[in-house]
């Protein structure tokens, strides 16, 4: 069994909370990631040349920074990156070449994209907790956690297997992660039914929201990929 470290610690409590637990510490981590960045290392040289070299962040990120409200530290890395932009714009004198030179610049530039320090952040993260999950799965108090759980979504659910070596285990987590389908799509069922008009006088029981875990059980929690 693996050594037990922070990451382990944080997938139990992360494993406690509403829906898929590698959504979750993604989630958690770029948040403070990005608070992190803002209000501490804006100024740092070599985030700020891997910002350049990514023309900034990708959408999803650079709006979530937004949310964020900090215009000043926002505004010292887009300033330098409309400095970079508008030197790349004024290179181009008219000729076919310059043209060809800045239209193949500006698809570099959205491929860079790709490469924003925030995604490759939460990349690193979703594969060290799943490792974690998977070499820590026989731990009873963890596998405890995970039968207790929301358990996978379908993307966490996919990249478990194809990292997961062990057959066994591989089998025991799709068996448990179809009982999970299977009970969610009784609710959802459940759901459906007491909109009918003859049960429209029963309550919503735990039911009442099967439709929204039905949602992050296939595409994970909102804004994380």
């Amino acid at each position: 069994m693996a050594t037990k470290h922070t990451t382990y610690f944080n997938l139990l409590d992360a494993l406690k909370e509403q829906g898929c637990h590698v959504c979750f510490v993604i989630k958690k981590n770029a948040q403070k990631f990005m608070v992190d960045f803002l209000y501490e290392s804006v100024n740092d040289s070599d985030l700020r040349k891997e910002i350049k070299e990514s023309v900034g962040f990708c959408n999803r990120h650079a709006w979530q920074f937004h949310k964020f409200g900090d215009g000043f530290g926002l505004g010292i890395v887009y300033e330098d990156l409309m400095r970079l932009i508008l030197k790349r714009l004024e290179e181009v004198d008219g000729s076919s070449a310059s043209l060809k030179a800045i239209l193949k610049q500006l698809d570099k530039d959205e491929q860079a994209k790709k490469s924003c320090i925030v995604c490759k952040e939460e990349k690193d993260v979703e594969g060290r907790y799943i490792s974690v999950f998977l070499d820590n799965f026989d731990d009873p108090e963890l596998k405890f956690a995970y039968e207790n759980s929301f358990g996978l979504c379908l993307r966490h659910l996919n990249l478990a297997i194809k990292k997961n070596k062990n057959k066994k285990l591989t089998n025991e987590i799709i068996a448990f992660e179809a009982a999970k389908f299977n009970g969610l799509i009784a609710e959802v069922k459940e759901f459906l039914r007491k909109h009918d008009y003859r049960f429209s006088k029963e309550k919503f029981g735990k039911e009442g929201d099967s439709w929204i875990r039905a949602i992050e059980k296939l595409i994970g929690k909102e804004g994380v990929y």
